[in-house]
């Protein structure tokens, strides 16, 4: 199992749906980078993009496939990102992928992998 295969599956929540909003339908994994917070900013998540989103490969193992549109960036995206980073980073869709002193890189998992459902058939 890869690292977006575990079995959490996102909860149908208000929170879940802002996101759902700013990629594609198809969308079963976002990526956003939010910078990193300071002082200055109350410790709280000010600027954040979508940087891509992602569909579920056919089989485990495979990589994420990317979605050719672009998403969206713009100040609603990051005010949506930042708010619900604010609620949900350490919900269980939520990983980190990357932390550097300006800025955080976390993937969110929107839907669950199809595969997982697979050992549920008899």
């Amino acid at each position: 199992m890869g690292p977006y295969a575990s079995l959490a599956q996102p909860h149908p929540s208000a929170a879940v749906d802002t996101l759902r909003a700013l990629v594609p339908d198809d969308a079963d994994v976002i990526r956003v980078r939010a910078a990193t917070r300071t002082a200055a900013t109350g410790w709280a998540w000010t600027t954040a993009e979508v940087l891509g989103a992602y569909e579920w490969p056919p089989y485990p193992g495979e990589p994420l496939r990317p979605i050719e549109r672009t998403a969206d960036d713009s100040t609603h995206a990051s005010l949506t990102v930042c708010e619900f980073l604010r609620t949900h980073e350490h919900a269980p869709i939520v990983r980190q992928v990357r932390a550097n002193d300006t800025a955080y890189t976390f993937s969110i998992r929107l839907s669950r992998p199809r595969w997982a459902d697979w050992d549920d058939v008899d």
